[in-house]
């Protein structure tokens, strides 16, 4: 690495701001430390889906300040190539092919972040929510989960409103 390649990071958001940590040991009988959403940034731009795929400053999203950043790696494919791959892409999470278990803001990162670096980002992050299913009261939850990612998405469609590549 270090040969012209552009860092490729990965920013976590708690959906919940902390009640994940304090309400889970009750309602899920273990502890999580949060409900993920993430983005992918590469060159300055964070790139996340919430009702469809978004990009904006890094760090500037309406999800507020990372809780976490990971490193996923480098890239070295050309921003021209990337913009090709990202609308190939974005025909895959769109608004209406939102899933919460298969098919959400974790699954879109992780899929940007293979096509970048070769590597999917962890499965912490993608695995969660059908972990929170498998939980006694998870059917419950789960709901509630999809309306914050939801609600959060709306905001993001109107305040972002630009689709990758002007489509």
């Amino acid at each position: 690495m270090g040969d012209g390649g552009e860092k490729v990071k990965l920013h976590v958001y708690d959906l919940t701001n902390g009640m994940a940590r304090s309400l889970s040991p009750m309602l899920l009988g273990r502890q999580i430390d949060g409900v993920w959403h993430t983005g992918v940034v590469v060159g300055g731009v964070e790139y996340f889906f919430g009702g469809g795929v978004h990009r904006c400053v890094a760090g500037q999203t309406p999800f507020g300040t990372p809780m976490k950043v990971e490193d996923l790696g480098e890239t070295h494919i050309p921003k021209e190539m990337r913009e090709e791959m990202l609308a190939d892409l974005s025909r895959r999470f769109t608004a209406e092919a939102y899933n919460l278990i298969t098919n959400n803001c974790n699954h879109f990162s992780s899929a940007w972040s293979e096509l970048l670096t070769g590597s999917p980002i962890p499965q912490q992050y993608t695995g969660q929510a059908q972990e929170i299913l498998n939980s006694p009261i998870g059917q419950m939850l789960l709901p509630m989960m999809s309306a914050m990612e939801q609600q959060l998405g709306g905001a993001t469609a109107a305040g972002f409103g630009q689709q990758p590549g002007g489509r």
